[in-house]
């Protein structure tokens, strides 16, 4: 996943590649994957987080409400877990850190 930055009250998918040993998983052996960012935030493949195919990352939808609840000019962390089908779980060694900036206003468009 490449550094990014959310400034709270943003509202979007964050795309995210998960590698495992180096190598993007292969989506057909994954049965769920877990996202959590911060301090509790849990969002599940399938369901909420979405897939493509076409460029091979999920997509992790943040609402504006949930951004707000970040830090401000802090971060937070991104852990991944991964159920196979096969019923193995291995999670993302390296977790990644989220840098969050500061809003002016924390109306919810």
């Amino acid at each position: 996943m490449a550094t990014i930055r959310i400034k709270q009250g943003d509202q979007y998918a964050v795309p995210v590649l998960i590698r495992l040993n180096g190598e993007p998983v292969d989506i057909d052996e994954v049965a769920e994957a877990e996202f959590t960012l911060g301090d509790g935030l849990r969002k599940l493949y399938p369901g909420e987080v979405q897939y493509s195919a076409a460029d091979g990352c999920f997509y992790l939808p943040l609402s504006q409400s949930e951004t707000f609840a970040f830090p401000a000019n802090g971060s937070v962390t991104l852990d991944i877990r991964v159920k196979f089908v096969g019923g193995n779980v291995i999670g993302v060694q390296r977790m990644e850190s989220v840098a969050v900036a500061d809003a002016a206003s924390e109306v919810v468009l």
